[in-house]
């Protein structure tokens, strides 16, 4: 989950996308002054918003563990919801040289303050599906648990890759405790999935989270490798050896986002988002862009595009 670099993510086969913050505050769009999210039919959002425009400043480096887009919001939110609209997402996970898999994930996060701009803690919970026959289902995963915990926690409940799924984060109930909700949306509404985990120092008010959603996919350990089959920790050129390997997540629409505070439901607008992120930039050195955004609308909607091809 922490920024640990691509030699520590790669010890751990299913780690998530590392979407919790490294400092607060150090995302920001393309150079040029773009704003993402802020309106799809602005002039703005003529300017391609790919790897190739877009630079993320300050120290915050990002999901080093694959590409990868986030939105985070502001401080005092203590709950979050958002559809992945499943139905529509298409996925090639598997190598084609070699048939190793890639691992792809849509879910929401919170990281935990204690003062300051440094991230406490932090959790991200959602949806996973990786290759070999992979199936879409919820998992989470934590920076800090209890010592008898596993930090991982990842479900056995299939979903319909036919339907669309709500996910609701919630730290809302009870200090230092979060519920990970799943709906099916396609069928009424219906909670098909959940779990209740211990986020330590999260408070119940949200005076101490942030939320944040994320489109990513992982890279497994099997193939942290640069372009000349060498085991590697160096993120650009374990990209370039997955890039041409037939492997993409495209289509991943996340919509009708909203945050929660005391007052209630509110749509997930630019005024509540503190950062945007994306992994790669073009300051990585990846000279195509292998992911995309689309469809941004505000920060309630975003269709994500990420293909390892040229």
């Amino acid at each position: 989950m922490k920024k640990l670099g691509l030699a520590s993510i790669c010890l751990a086969l299913l780690l998530f996308c590392t979407a919790c913050s490294g400092k607060a505050g150090v995302v920001s769009p393309a150079e040029n002054g773009s704003q993402p999210g802020i309106s799809s039919s602005s002039s703005a959002a003529e300017v391609p918003q790919d790897n190739l425009h877009w630079t993320n400043s300050g120290i915050k480096d990002g999901p080093e563990d694959g590409p990868g887009y986030s939105v985070y919001s502001k401080v005092g939110y203590r709950k979050a919801s958002a559809v992945f609209c499943l139905s529509r997402a298409k996925t090639n996970l598997d190598r084609k040289s070699d048939g190793k898999f890639i691992n792809a994930y849509a879910f929401l996060g919170i990281d935990v303050y204690r003062g300051g701009t440094q991230w406490t803690n932090c959790v991200d919970a959602g949806l996973l599906r990786s290759g070999n026959g992979g199936k879409w289902h919820a998992c989470a995963n934590r920076y800090l648990a209890d010592p008898d915990e596993s930090k991982w926690w990842e479900s056995s409940v299939n979903l319909d890759e036919t339907h669309d799924y709500r996910l609701v984060l919630d730290s809302s109930q009870k200090d230092e405790q979060i519920t990970l909700r799943v709906f099916d949306v396609t069928a009424g509404d219906k909670m098909v999935d959940s779990k209740t985990l211990g986020l330590y120092y999260s408070k119940a008010d949200g005076s101490t989270t942030s939320y944040y959603d994320c489109v990513s996919m992982a890279f497994p350990p099997d193939i942290c490798m640069d372009p000349a089959g060498r085991a590697s920790t160096d993120y650009a050129e374990v990209l370039k050896y997955n890039t041409g390997e037939g492997l993409y997540f495209k289509n991943a629409v996340l919509k009708d986002a909203a945050l929660y505070d005391a007052s209630g439901s509110h749509p997930w607008t630019a005024d509540r988002t503190k950062d945007r992120f994306l992994w790669p930039t073009k300051a990585s050195g990846i000279q195509y862009p292998c992911i995309t955004l689309q469809s941004v609308q505000k920060d309630d909607e975003e269709t994500v595009n990420i293909d390892l091809n040229h």
